[in-house]
């Protein structure tokens, strides 16, 4: 039977094997935490965040919860899991624990310390490490000053007031996608030549099936279908939000033709257009899904029944016996 803290240490796992960056990597970045934290005088290490030493992933925590060894039968899952989801459990009864993708609390505030993800991400598409932690560093700026006004722990302080398990698993799950993605399109490579091809092969994917039909389909920003795709890189999958709009002309002079994401700014999708970059989007909540679905898939595994609600899209590609 999985608890509360055991579905967290799978996520916190499942996230490090996915990471684009590669599991050494992250190993030596949890190491670098806690040498940070032995540098600290004894004033600051009260405020130090202890689950940098297990977790790299800040927006994806247990936000709440009175007893995490507590065992967990049955859990809602949504893409958006917040006071109203957190309500509906309280009044269903029988519910142990809520899990949103989207972070909120702890999660939300410290949302721009996984943005270094996307620096690999770029990188390994071309980018010069040192141009993209450059661009990086200003986005990330301007993310830390959009998330300081917002009253994060709202919802927080609803799942203490009626003593329900509450979680968040923003980058667990989006570095699931990303692989996802990486995994799709090498495979995929030798077929994808127009980008009206990488629009079919999307939609073998059921949640962009299901997200067509409720008319949030993925669709094309920029480009043209008959194009060529040249280079293509997934490289808005992961890493907290949307990346510096400089990145798109860094991405074209390094050859990418063509990007996948889940969502793009107005701003953004202007500069990949002076650039001459073909931009696809899959969709927000149907690509959260997908990422939200593989997670689902190993919990559901081990014995656990999951509620969709949120938004979720859910899809099982579990098709085997659960654990009891």
């Amino acid at each position: 039977m999985m608890t509360v803290q055991s579905i967290y240490d799978l996520g916190v796992q499942l996230a490090i094997n996915s990471d684009p960056r590669g599991k050494a990597v992250v190993r030596a970045e949890l190491l670098r935490y806690k040498a940070d934290y032995e540098k600290l005088p004894a004033s600051e290490k009260k405020y130090f965040d202890k689950e940098y030493f297990t977790n790299p992933y800040s927006d994806s925590r247990i936000l709440y919860a009175p007893n995490t060894s507590k065992p967990v039968k049955r859990m809602f899952a949504g893409i958006d899991a917040d006071e109203a989801e957190l309500l509906l459990a309280d009044r269903l009864g029988g519910i142990d624990l809520v899990m949103g993708h989207h972070p909120e609390g702890i999660a939300l505030a410290d949302l721009p310390a996984v943005m270094g993800v996307q620096v690999e991400i770029m990188h390994q598409a071309g980018v010069p490490v040192h141009v993209a932690e450059n661009l990086l560093d200003t986005r990330i700026a301007e993310v830390s000053r959009g998330v300081l006004p917002i009253n994060d722990h709202k919802a927080v302080d609803i799942a203490r007031l009626l003593k329900i398990a509450y979680m968040s698993t923003h980058t667990f799950t989006d570095n699931l996608v990303a692989t996802f993605f990486a995994d799709l399109i090498k495979k995929h490579k030798s077929s994808l030549y127009y980008v009206g091809d990488v629009m079919d092969l999307l939609m073998t994917i059921p949640e962009y099936q299901i997200a067509k039909q409720q008319k949030s389909g993925p669709c094309l920003y920029v480009g043209g279908l008959r194009r060529r795709c040249g280079r293509i890189a997934a490289t808005e999958m992961t890493g907290g939000t949307n990346g510096a709009k400089e990145m798109f002309e860094q991405l074209s002079r390094a050859g990418v033709g063509t990007v996948i994401g889940m969502h793009m700014r107005e701003e953004h999708r202007k500069i990949a257009e002076q650039h001459h970059m073909n931009v696809v989007i899959a969709g927000h909540i149907s690509s959260d899904s997908i990422g939200m679905n593989i997670l689902l898939d190993e919990i559901e595994k081990r014995g656990v029944e999951v509620i969709p609600v949120g938004g979720l899209i859910r899809v099982k590609r579990f098709k085997g016996k659960a654990k009891k």
